[in-house]
């Protein structure tokens, strides 16, 4: 990638959240920003992952996932996920994340985050070097709080 591609890409503002799966015992969360709403009727999320990541084989498997919108007080919390594999670590217990179940999935809630998305896998596509699973939000709730973290430009903001 050329640097002034790089540099143009980076100028896209990207919601920070955890994507949360789980698959019998094991639940991991991960930190992703390749995410968009794609549909308002059914309302439809697509995230972006990286077959080299856990979570990608849970949600394949499973057919479901949990997407968790971060406040600007979740910066640590966010690198970490995001940095770590849940292949040999807890992130929830090294966290200390409290967690509620959730309505309709079988993926825990993050109790204290602005909001959780809970997701029906629709559809996953392979596009480069990426899937992107489509899900529809069976359920969420939402929390009045501070503003959500934006990655922009590599640095984690708020708006």
């Amino acid at each position: 990638m050329t640097d002034q591609l790089h540099q143009a890409v980076h100028l896209l503002p990207m919601p920070v959240t955890l994507i949360g799966a789980k698959d019998g015992d094991q639940h991991n969360i991960t930190t992703a920003a390749w995410i968009n709403q794609i549909s308002w009727n059914p309302l439809q999320l697509m995230v972006s992952i990286s077959p080299q990541r856990y979570i990608h084989d849970m949600i394949a498997r499973t057919g479901e996932f949990m997407v968790t919108i971060m406040g600007e007080g979740d910066r640590a919390t966010a690198f970490f996920c995001g940095t770590r594999s849940g292949r040999n670590t807890d992130k929830l217990k090294e966290l200390n994340l409290p967690t509620e179940p959730g309505e309709v999935i079988a993926v825990p809630r993050i109790k204290d985050a602005l909001a959780n998305l809970e997701c029906k896998l629709v559809k996953s596509i392979v596009s480069g070097d990426h899937t992107l699973f489509i899900g529809e939000v069976a359920a969420a709730d939402y929390k009045k709080g501070p503003r959500p973290l934006v990655l922009w430009q590599g640095e984690l903001i708020t708006i």
